[in-house]
C-alpha cells in the first residue's frame, strides 16, 4: 500500500512509527542529530565513521554509540534484539543488492518493526560532507529507491511529496536553485 502526504517535518511522522518501542537499532546514525527524539528506553546508534560518533550531538546514558560497518550487523547483533529497526537517511549509501540485504538482516533483529526513511529515485551525492568531519567516502549515494522496491519486500510505503528542495544544501548541490522539489520514502514493515 503507498499513501502520500505532504509534510516540511518528517519527525512527527517517523516517530508515530516507533510509538511503543522500548528499543531501536539506528543504522548509519551519523552524528546522532534524532537520536535524543526517539521516546525509547535504549537507543543504539550504528555508525562507520568514527568521527561522526565522536562529535555525536547527544551523549545521553540511553544512547549507546556503535562504530561498525553496518554490513556485519547480523554478527553483531542475536535475532530479535531490537523493538525497532531504522534506516533514517542511510540505505541510499549502499548499493541496491547491498541495501536488500541489509533490510533482511534488520528483519532478523527487529522484535517488532523496520523503518526507512529515504529519497525518492536516486539523489545524486558525492564528494560532500556538511559535517566537515572527512566522511565524504561515507556520504556518497550509491542507489535510488522507489515505493515499489519496499512494497516487494512486504513494507507499507508512505510518499513525502516535495519533501526534498533547495533550502536543503545537498540538494542545491546536486540539483541546483531552480529544481523542482523531489519526494521522500518512508517504508515500514511489521516483522
Amino acid at each position: 500500500m503507498v499513501q502520500e502526504i505532504s509534510v516540511k517535518d518528517f519527525l512527527p511522522v517517523l516517530l508515530e512509527q516507533l510509538r511503543f518501542v522500548d528499543s531501536i537499532l539506528d543504522i548509519g546514525c551519523g552524528i546522532g542529530t534524532l537520536l535524543d527524539s526517539y521516546e525509547a528506553g535504549l537507543v543504539v546508534g550504528l555508525e562507520i565513521h568514527r568521527p561522526y560518533l565522536l562529535h555525536r550531538d547527544v551523549k545521553s546514558p540511553h544512547i549507546i554509540p556503535i562504530n561498525a560497518d553496518a554490513r556485519q550487523m547480523d554478527k553483531l547483533f542475536l535475532p530479535e534484539s531490537f523493538s525497532a529497526v531504522t534506516f533514517i537517511d542511510s540505505l541510499e549509501h549502499f548499493s541496491m543488492e547491498e541495501g536488500k540485504k541489509l533490510l533482511e538482516a534488520a528483519e532478523k533483529i527487529a522484535i517488532n518493526r523496520v523503518v526507512v526513511f529515504t529519497p525518492r529515485g536516486f539523489f545524486p551525492q558525492s564528494g560532500i560532507d556538511h559535517y566537515h568531519l572527512n566522511g565524504e567516502l561515507f556520504q556518497k549515494h550509491r542507489s535510488g529507491w522507489e515505493p515499489e522496491d519496499f512494497l516487494e519486500m512486504g513494507y507499507e510505503v508512505l510518499v513525502l511529496k516535495g519533501f526534498h528542495h533547495a533550502e536543503n544544501p545537498s540538494f542545491r548541490e546536486s540539483f541546483g536553485e531552480d529544481h523542482p522539489p523531489l519526494d521522500a520514502i518512508m517504508a515500514c514493515k511489521i516483522v
